[in-house]
């Protein structure tokens, strides 16, 4: 029988390019967005999809870091734009995205469920919160994109 930690890392394997509840997944939202789509702003719209990567990487990074015992940020910036934003960029951030979430899912493996109700370094916030609450804002932010590419 699977336990919490497993089922766990199977919502963030299909959110990230599985069978995912929402009915797509960050692969295939993220499948044919070149550099140029990446970086378009609409009018009305707060954030290019590139700055979503950007900014999911961020926060990824940020829960690796609390389930580790740290509340230190990561050490670039949320919502993090290249000088050049270029295919070769775009790239980079596919591959620092898709890093993240190896790494986040590392670090949830490793995790023990016993500890899922305890205290993360946030104050006022169990590990278990923080691990759905990421979970919570990647599916948000992942129909972020999507609206966002249907708009390019």
């Amino acid at each position: 029988m699977a336990n919490e930690i497993n089922r766990i890392v199977k919502l963030f394997a299909d959110l990230q390019h599985g069978q995912c509840w929402v009915g797509i997944n960050f692969k295939e939202a993220l499948q044919q967005v070149d550099a140029a789509g990446a970086g378009f702003k609409r009018p009305g719209i707060s954030n290019s999809i590139w700055e979503l990567v950007s900014h999911i990487t961020y926060w990824r990074t940020r829960v690796v870091n609390r389930l580790t015992g740290s509340d230190n940020p990561p050490p670039f910036a949320d919502f993090l734009l290249p000088d050049i934003m270029e295919e070769a960029q775009w790239r980079q951030t596919n591959l620092d995205f898709e890093a993240a979430y190896h790494l986040l899912r590392n670090a949830i493996q490793a995790f023990r469920e016993e500890n899922l109700d305890k205290p993360s370094p946030k104050e006022g916030q169990t590990f278990y919160q923080l691990i759905m609450g990421c979970l919570q804002h990647d599916a948000y932010h992942l129909g972020q994109i999507v609206a966002a590419k249907n708009n390019l």
